[in-house]
């Protein structure tokens, strides 16, 4: 009896270490890939960023620099006071930037990134990106369900090679992939804004909706607290053109 209480101890033992590193692992990879992600980032922004004199609260923005990096850029995405200040990836490779920088690298961060066939000329476009246990990418979108949080981020800057938007967010919940797919998938445009004005958790009434709008996606943890669920977080703001 002692012997086996003796292996039995030991096999917890060596149970208990081979888990411990596998966790410590995945946190090491997961910090790298943060921090690689970061820098990248970074590095992007202090290349393709140009300064200049201008009295424009705009940005210009070098994009044959971003072209000649990864075509597939095809605008900037920027939230003010928030980790969002990414470019935005034209999928076309079946969910490639769901697990792979702009730089065509692979890191479980991903990209922000779209599949319309023509984001921004058309009347909504939508945008994915991972919600990140360590803040980056869209994990600040479950913020948005926070009355405070959402009226003082509720600025939205998009940059593109053509035109720049600003917008203001009037939408903020979360939703089943596969109801909120049901629920809007035959409504016309203005349908469509009344749903969305009526599936927000915070009643937004500061907001003058224009002939274009934007809709950010990403995994919700609404239901769960270690995983994502079925759901996910929709933040939808306006479009409106600026100079």
């Amino acid at each position: 009896m002692y012997k086996v209480k003796k292996i039995l101890l030991i096999v917890f033992i060596i149970i208990c270490i081979t888990t411990l590193g596998i966790v410590g692992y995945i946190l090491i990879k997961d910090n790298k890939e943060k921090n690689s992600n970061k820098q990248d980032i970074e590095e992007l922004i202090d290349e393709a960023f140009v300064e200049d004199n201008n009295t424009s609260d705009n940005p210009t923005i070098d994009w044959e620099y971003l072209k000649s990096v990864n075509e597939d850029i095809i605008g900037w995405i920027e939230i003010e006071d928030t980790e969002i200040n990414y470019p935005i990836l034209k999928d076309n490779d079946n969910l490639f930037y769901l697990k792979h920088n702009y730089l065509k690298n692979y890191n479980s961060n991903g990209s922000i990134f779209t599949l319309d066939n023509k984001p921004f000329t058309k009347d909504e476009t939508l945008l994915y990106g991972h919600n990140m246990k360590n803040g980056t990418m869209f994990s600040i979108l479950g913020n948005y369900l926070n009355e405070n949080f959402l009226y003082t981020h509720q600025n939205i800057k998009i940059y593109t090679p053509e035109r720049n938007y600003e917008g203001a967010i009037f939408s903020a919940y979360s939703i089943g992939i596969v109801i909120e797919k049901n629920n809007i998938s035959k409504l016309d445009y203005d349908e469509r804004i009344e749903y969305y004005k009526k599936a927000s958790k915070i009643d937004v009434n500061n907001v003058d909706i224009t002939d274009k709008i934007i809709k950010l996606s990403t995994c919700s943890y609404i239901n769960s607290k270690t995983r994502p669920t079925d759901q996910r977080y929709y933040i939808v703001a306006t479009l409106n053109e600026i100079n």
